[in-house]
């Protein structure tokens, strides 16, 4: 009996001192050592990750596979358009990146910039003037059709998607600002027109940035930026050319592994990110050059074209209506002119003139070589 008491306390001994590490846990000591699973929140790390508010009730949704639309019944035209390029948009990321397609893609469309907070997770702000915002975590874009002006909703879409791709490519990894609104423009073709104006202007004052000062310059705001984003749109776009599509997916890939960007594209490109900005510079310098050359002779020429064309159609029209004024004064002319019948009687109506008898002929004879008339 005493034998059996001092085993019981030794056992109890034994376990008060194993579970008190759990214990201390919130796990009871006679749990065999198995804690229970974790919240939801724990367990995937999500405390930082913000949430998504539901979709109003009467907003209509597309699934397209890979990406979901949920818009408002008012965009449904708008909407369709983007959704007829959402896959070859996708396409040519996946080709540009060289990293696999992307997935579970939500898109969210508001009626305006104020509707934008309630489809965006709580606690995010976005700028008053902003009219797209990406959220990588959740793999959700918001955009909005715009309050005053309508909005270019394809671009917006397609600008939000590239940073969105680019930034799951790279890993989450932060950026140097140029290189992400760079290569996020080069794929939303908005405003191609205005920045390569601003290009020419600055090839030709010779006032361009180097990749180091263009997060300075995005910073500066208004002129600056905008040219600051003209030439990171420029320079990625020269990064991207189809020649060397398989090069900068191998900087992407360096930079994947936290090669910086300057490290990443000599990897890539097998050259100092200098000496890739120089050959830039100087292709942009030389079609700035072209430019001036072929607008200097070009557009006076094409005003002297111009200038005969319309002046011989003004010719061939003059000549138009004044044979059309011709024409109704001959019908009139041949209106009033006295017409003339002729008419012609049938061969077997016709009247014979009397045929004249001939004349008897005068007897003569001749008389020492002259001719004389008998009576």
């Amino acid at each position: 009996m005493l034998f059996s008491r001092c085993v019981a306390l030794a056992l109890a001994g034994v376990v008060t001192l194993t579970g008190a590490p759990h214990a201390t846990a919130g796990v009871s000591p006679f749990s065999l050592g198995t804690a229970p699973p974790p919240p939801p929140e724990v367990e995937t790390g999500s405390f930082d990750v913000p949430r998504k508010p539901p979709i109003p009730v009467s907003f209509l949704s597309h699934d397209g596979g890979w990406i979901e639309f949920q818009y408002p019944p008012s965009a449904r035209d708008r909407v369709a358009g983007i959704v007829a390029q959402a896959d070859e948009l996708r396409a040519e990321l996946t080709e540009a990146l060289g990293q696999t397609p992307l997935e579970g893609v939500e898109v969210r469309v508001a009626r305006g910039t104020e509707e934008m907070s309630t489809l965006s997770p709580s606690g995010s702000a976005s700028a008053p003037e902003q009219t797209s915002i990406v959220y990588p975590q959740l793999r959700l874009i918001v955009l909005s059709l715009g309050t005053g002006d309508p909005v270019d909703l394809a671009s917006a879409f397609r600008f939000e998607l590239a940073r969105l791709a680019l930034g799951e490519a790279v890993g989450g990894r932060t950026l140097p600002r140029w290189f992400t609104e760079g290569f996020a423009s080069r794929f939303s073709r908005e405003g191609e027109w205005t920045r390569e104006w601003q290009l020419y202007r600055a090839a030709l004052r010779r006032r361009t940035h180097s990749t180091a000062e263009l997060d300075r310059a995005f910073e500066k705001g208004e002129a600056q930026k905008e040219l600051a984003q003209a030439e990171a749109t420029g320079f990625l776009s020269f990064l991207l050319k189809p020649e060397k599509t398989a090069k900068f997916a191998a900087a992407i890939e360096r930079l994947r592994h936290g090669d910086d960007v300057a490290s990443a594209l000599g990897a890539g490109y097998a050259s100092d990110i200098s000496v890739l900005e120089r050959v830039w510079r100087s292709q942009l310098g030389r079609q700035a050059t072209l430019t001036t050359i072929l607008g200097g002779v070009g557009l006076p020429a094409f005003g002297v074209l111009a200038f005969a064309l319309i002046r011989a159609a003004r010719r061939r029209r003059a000549a138009a209506l004044r044979t059309k004024a011709r024409k109704p004064a001959r019908a009139k002319v041949a209106l009033e002119t006295q017409r003339v019948h002729i008419v012609l009687s049938r061969r077997e109506e016709r009247v014979e003139p009397p045929l004249l008898a001939p004349e008897a002929e005068v007897p003569k004879v001749e008389h020492e070589g002259q001719w004389h008339t008998l009576h």
